[in-house]
């Protein structure tokens, strides 16, 4: 017998709606069958008055009318399964008025049996914070100062006049606020104390070129963690989310919180990027995103322009007909990886084509040539550029012979890859290109490219835009209308020139990682159009607030301008199974950030392989992402069956992104039993998209109300069509009324017919 407890025991659990809800499941085989369908189960807990008391749940039984959904193949479990649910719900109103939390557990019993089984171990309760409701009226800003001033305790002693920081430049809106603090000396190493904090989700530097997120309860313990951004869910049921940031007179605007025991938080520059002063954006609201958008607003608003100018960018070149996030696309990275060559790529996408029998066609409009294709002296994370042109060896026609050959499958653009530097390794300093440009020695610390020390050559600064201009422009006459450049963030990663000991020599570092972002932007634009850019190894403070600056010089509001491309995550590992279910966690969560650059970029969750068995979940996951659809492996991937899976996205690219819900944001859904899900509104289709996944390793159990998760989407925008996406489920529905949900479930190619109003269940 296989029993599921929502809430999940073993959790912290933050309820902010009238009724704390609590479901029992039990998937029982025929043999059981009497035991469980005669059973008992209660609630033990300590919610009334801290006394432990058992509290009865009800058995549901189905009917026509309201009918029970467990979407899940019980023939998983045992033969010949079937499920019970008991269901309870607790008005928050009627409970002590002085509780903040409370513990439960759960037993059951048979009418053949004295004694209680308990479900879950010992201290495995599941813990449950109750929020009453907070008025939604516009709250006046001494409010919100008085959440900071409870939030943020100042670190010096208590007989001491001053306090570890100042706010000030407060911004009111009708559901939250908005501020700015700063250390109170700049002496202070530490700012303040974090306090009435009860969940919190951070934001943190995996290493220089990947955020993830990490979650936690009262105490923050992110370890030695950089912070990019921090949003913590406080005792008064308000939300709080902080973003540092730098007003130096450069471009690098980036900074970073770091937590120490008890919760004390320093303020400092990111890593290697010497800027200053350094400061806070607060923002407050009774919504988490909302709050994390206005701390970002505030840090658009607030960082200077570089020395008075906005960033030179070149008027962009025409459009390319073919968007890169409105068609579907192929990456040889997974099917090849170094080994790519003209004849294997030209061989495996003709044969990709003939497999499609249904179509005349390639499944996908554009293709980019992933690392493997440039002159280097190797290819590891050592190898140095020698020149701009293509292996010859592996591409004899060089790449035009290569874009015409894909032209003739039906392929309407092609791209290219390659690092910031040129290469992993920089530029090859017995090369031509040393011969054509001025290089400088940098010194590589440690990173997880490169697990060890190296001198690497640049192209110096002055000398850079020549190079990138030089080197796109020979990439347009071949065909390529976009790039992907990857290794972003090693510039932080370089110590100095030449002398390691001199602070001073630090600075050139942070001009250097500018002047390479203007010289390879000006170039794209310049002879790509607008969109031709995949940002990859970025997610950097640094890029984050340089977008900021270049969402502030776009000038179109429509979307009628293709934007650039940001990878949303850390790669897609076909072969690594566990990694599935974080990979789509994480990118999840990051479009709690990610959402608020999407004026300038639209996200990338990476690549997916076909014709495996999660396919199609990175399949539902990308349509969902608003940003890339694309594919990877090798032409025995592509069978008639695994690219009838793919029609699953022929027509519903939403382009916008997905709205993590929030009873998923503070918590680690890999390791929670419970079910991933974010709404995303679909612009100018009036329709709405659910996506709900299970990323963890079990069998996963949540009470779902389609009609709370529609009604919280379209208080954004308007809608009256919905459509649902799930981990083995693709189904859309066109209701006349909004009425009625249909749900297609993959495994079992059944069609269900929900009422909106149904609370539903989904264990997978």
């Amino acid at each position: 017998m296989h029993i599921f407890v929502y809430p999940p025991l073993g959790t912290l659990t933050s309820v902010h709606k009238p009724q704390v809800r609590f479901r029992v499941y039990f998937a029982y085989s025929l043999a059981e069958r009497v035991c469980a369908e005669d059973g008992k189960v209660e609630i033990w807990t300590n919610i009334y008055n801290d006394e432990w008391q058992g509290i009865p749940l009800e058995h549901v039984v189905s009917d026509g009318a309201h009918p029970e959904l467990a979407f899940i193949d019980l023939k998983q479990l045992e033969p010949a399964s079937s499920m019970l649910q008991f269901s309870l719900d607790i008005d928050v109103a009627a409970l002590p008025a002085h509780l903040r939390r409370f513990e439960f557990t759960v037993r059951w019993r048979s009418s053949n049996l004295v004694d209680w089984k308990w479900v879950g171990g010992f201290e495995h309760n599941a813990s449950v914070t109750v929020y009453r409701p907070l008025p939604r009226t516009r709250a006046p800003v001494s409010f919100w100062q008085q959440q900071l001033k409870a939030m943020l305790q100042p670190t010096t002693e208590p007989e001491s006049t001053s306090s570890g920081y100042i706010a000030d430049s407060w911004h009111a809106s009708s559901s939250g606020a908005s501020c700015l603090i700063r250390p109170h000396s700049s002496d202070n190493d530490i700012l303040c104390q974090m306090a009435a904090v009860e969940r919190y989700l951070a934001f943190v530097r995996k290493d220089h070129f990947w955020i993830i997120p990490q979650y936690g309860s009262s105490s923050i313990e992110t370890g030695k963690f950089e912070v990019v951004i921090l949003l913590v869910e406080l005792s008064s049921g308000v939300y709080a989310a902080l973003m540092p940031f730098s007003l130096g007179s450069t471009l690098s605007h980036g900074a970073v919180l770091t937590v120490q025991p008890s919760n004390y938080v320093c303020l400092q520059p990111a890593s290697r990027i010497r800027t200053e002063p350094v400061r806070v954006a607060v923002g407050f609201n009774l919504d988490p995103h909302t709050a994390v958008q206005d701390a970002m607003h505030r840090v658009q608003q607030s960082i200077p322009p570089m020395r008075g100018q906005i960033i030179s960018l070149p008027e962009p070149a025409p459009a390319h007909a073919c968007s890169l996030d409105r068609n579907r696309g192929y990456c040889t990275w997974n099917g090849f990886y170094q080994n790519i060559t003209h004849d294997s790529l030209i061989s495996t996408l003709s044969t990709i084509r003939d497999a499609a029998h249904q179509h005349d066609h390639l499944p996908f409009a554009w293709v980019l040539i992933d690392d493997g294709w440039q002159m280097v002296d190797k290819y590891d994370g050592y190898g140095r550029l020698y020149d701009i042109y293509a292996n010859s060896e592996k591409f004899p026609g060089q790449l035009k012979q290569t874009a015409d050959a894909l032209t003739k499958l039906g392929i309407q653009r092609v791209g290219v890859w390659h690092t910031l530097w040129g290469y992993w390794g920089g530029i090859d300093p017995a090369g031509p290109l040393a011969e054509r440009y001025k290089l400088v020695k940098c010194y590589r610390t440690w990173s997880p490219v490169v697990k060890g020390e190296s001198d690497v050559w640049l192209i110096s600064p002055e000398f850079v835009h020549e190079f990138y201009d030089s080197f796109y422009f020979w990439l347009s006459e071949q065909g390529v209308s976009f790039v992907k450049v990857d290794y972003q963030a090693a510039f932080e990663s370089l110590d100095s020139y030449d002398d390691r000991s001199s602070e001073a020599s630090r600075k050139p570092i942070i001009e250097m990682y500018d002047a390479y972002y203007n010289a390879m932007e000006h170039a794209a634009l310049k002879y790509f159009g607008s969109g031709c850019i995949v940002y990859c190894m970025a997610q950097s403070p640094h890029l984050i607030t340089r977008a900021m600056r270049l969402q502030q010089q776009c000038t179109t509001e429509d979307g009628s301008a293709e934007r650039m491309v940001l990878r949303n995550s850390d790669d897609y590992f076909p072969d690594v199974i566990a990694s599935h279910g974080w990979h789509l966690n994480c990118n999840m969560a990051n479009t709690v950030w990610s959402r608020c650059l999407s004026k300038y970029f639209t996200g990338d969750w990476d690549m997916y392989q076909p014709h495996r068995a999660e396919s199609h979940v990175h399949a539902v996951a990308r349509i969902v992402s608003g940003g890339l659809v694309y594919m990877t492996g090798q032409a025995a991937d592509f069978t008639a069956d695994s690219m009838c899976d793919l029609g699953i996205n022929e027509h519903m690219v939403p382009h916008a992104q997905s709205l993590l819900d929030s009873d998923c944001l503070f918590a680690d859904m890999t390791k929670v039993p419970a079910i991933l899900g974010s709404t995303i509104v679909v612009p100018g289709n009036d329709s709405v998209v659910i996506a709900l996944f299970n990323v963890s390793s079990d069998l996963a159990v949540t009470p779902i109300s389609l009609c709370s998760m529609y009604s919280t989407a379209i208080e954004r925008q308007s809608g009256i069509q919905a459509a649902l996406f799930t981990l083995a489920t693709a189904g859309i529905a066109h209701p006349s009324s909004g009425e009625y949900f249909a749900i297609h479930q993959k495994s079992t190619n059944r069609l269900h017919i929900v009422p909106s109003s149904l609370t539903w269940v989904l264990p997978q």
